[in-house]
This record gives C-alpha cells, sequence and structure tokens, in this order.
C-alpha cells in the first residue's frame, strides 16, 4: 500500500510538474532565434524610462540623456548611426537647435527574451511607434517613426528607428483666444494643444498681460486643416462639445475646434467651452 501511495505521490508531482510548465509556456509569445513562443511581458519601468528618455529629447537636455544612455550605446537611425555616448553627444550637439520639438506616443510594448535554458534575458525591449513635429527653415517637419529599443539596467543600450513617413509642411503664424470671464474654474494656466502641436498640453501657453479675462498666444501652425482645444492646468480641465458643434469637427469618440490655416492668422476670441464669444 505504501508503495503504491508513493508511486501516486511521484506521479502527481510530475503532472503538477508538467502542467506548470504548459502553463507557463502559454504565458510565452512571439518568434525570436528559431524559435516560438520567446518573449514574455517585460517591465512598466522601462516604459517609464523610454518616456523620459523622449521627454529629455523635447528639453533638449543633452546631460540628462547621456545619464539615461549605455556608455556602448548604439542608435541605428536612417540619417546616420551612433557608436557609444561620444557621438551621441556631438549628435546633439548638431541637431539641438531650440527647434520647438514635440512627440506623440501612440503606444509602446515591453517584451523580455527567454533563452533555451529557460533563463529570462534581464534587459527589456521597447517596441514602440510614435510621432515627432519639429521646426525647420522649411517649415513643420513630421516623422511618423517606429522605434525598437533595448534597455538594461536602468539604460538606454541600442536602438534602431524606422521611418514610415516624414513630411515637411509650411508654417503660418496662428494667434489663438480664450476668454475665461464666463468660467467658474480654477486655474493656474492656460494652453491650446491641438493637431499642430501634437495633443500637448504642455507645449503652448497663453497668457493674459492686460488683466482682462482673455488669454491669447501665437504659435507657429502648418498650412491645412487645424484641430485644436483650450485646456486648463495641463489638460486638468479641457473643453467638451457635442458632436455637431458649429465650431466642430467630430471624427469617432472626439470633437474638436476646426479651422483652416491658408495664411498668418488671427482667431477670433471665444468662451470657454463655446463657439461663439462671451458677450
Amino acid at each position: 500500500m505504501k508503495k503504491r501511495l508513493l508511486v501516486f505521490v511521484v506521479a502527481a508531482l510530475s503532472f503538477i510538474e508538467v502542467m506548470g510548465q504548459e502553463a507557463q509556456k502559454k504565458d510565452l509569445v512571439g518568434y525570436g532565434g528559431g524559435r516560438y513562443e520567446v518573449f514574455k511581458t517585460g517591465g512598466q519601468e522601462s516604459i517609464d524610462l523610454w518616456f523620459k528618455w523622449m521627454e529629455l529629447h523635447v528639453k533638449e537636455d543633452t546631460e540628462g540623456i547621456l545619464a539615461l544612455a549605455h556608455d556602448d550605446i548604439v542608435i541605428e537611425a536612417p540619417e546616420a548611426t551612433l557608436n557609444g555616448k561620444a557621438e551621441l553627444k556631438e549628435w546633439m550637439s548638431t541637431t539641438f537647435t531650440n527647434g520647438d520639438l514635440t512627440v506623440e506616443h501612440r503606444w509602446a510594448v515591453p517584451l523580455r527574451f527567454v533563452n533555451d535554458d529557460g533563463t529570462v534575458n534581464p534587459g527589456d525591449w521597447i517596441v514602440n511607434d510614435y510621432v515627432v513635429n519639429y521646426k525647420t527653415n522649411d517649415g513643420l517637419t513630421i516623422d511618423d517613426s517606429e522605434a525598437n529599443v533595448y534597455i538594461v539596467e536602468g539604460k538606454v543600450r541600442y536602438m534602431k528607428i524606422f521611418t514610415f513617413k516624414k513630411e515637411t509642411r509650411q508654417t503660418k503664424k496662428v494667434t489663438f483666444s480664450v476668454d475665461l470671464n464666463n468660467s467658474d474654474e480654477v486655474f493656474s494656466s492656460v494652453s491650446v494643444f491641438g493637431s499642430f502641436n501634437n495633443w500637448c498640453a504642455s507645449c503652448d501657453y497663453l497668457t493674459d498681460l492686460d488683466n482682462d479675462g482673455i488669454y491669447t498666444g501665437t504659435f507657429d501652425v502648418a498650412v491645412g486643416e487645424l484641430q485644436y482645444k483650450f485646456t486648463l492646468d495641463k489638460q486638468k480641465v479641457e473643453e467638451q462639445f457635442e458632436a455637431g458643434a458649429e465650431c466642430c469637427k467630430t471624427i469617432g469618440d472626439y470633437t474638436n475646434r476646426v479651422a483652416t490655416i491658408t495664411e498668418d492668422s488671427e482667431l477670433a476670441a471665444v468662451c470657454f467651452n463655446s463657439c461663439t464669444s462671451c458677450k
């Protein structure tokens, strides 16, 4: 009886081990190194580091970027390949020109590679898609790109950038104005965000220098259709419009103010959350 019990226990433990391995295997996806099911989900901290890396580029913070770069960093981009921190620093010294760069993060996924023996590589691959806007002498350049980024031990070790679409649009000076005299909102800052700045609520602030309750600002906007909204305190409060509002355009779940820009323009002052003036 004891022998049969021992055999049963060993069989049960073997079954549990196999089932555990199968369950673990089901958590793996993808293809790599000639094998299927080789990636597992990476860490959110790597996504946070990637966002910080791009934020530092927006700020043109050379020292901050170098602090996040591995000593042996390699960056393969369409226009150049950089090897090591020295080349990265040199590239930044010639590229950063206070160009009002903005970044729109579309999506990003962290993945971690699992070796043949079941061990997991220490670093994360961040596969991501983003759009970069930056000013040039010719106007506003828009890069629609994807990057494969390898992050290990809190440093960016490798990056390969693929640019799917790159275009330069002529820009015009556009003055935005929003009247907050009738608003009950309590706020410390007012900004405008839209298609011209990748919907960045902390990029283009408006000011009220004469204290009349109307906040204004002038910015470079690409020629063509402009969609935008006014927002308070970095999008803590943003305008909300019903589909069909006369000053707006609705695409899917989003209804935004709309204008067509063909020349330097001064848009009429409007009430916050309204298509008309406050008067």
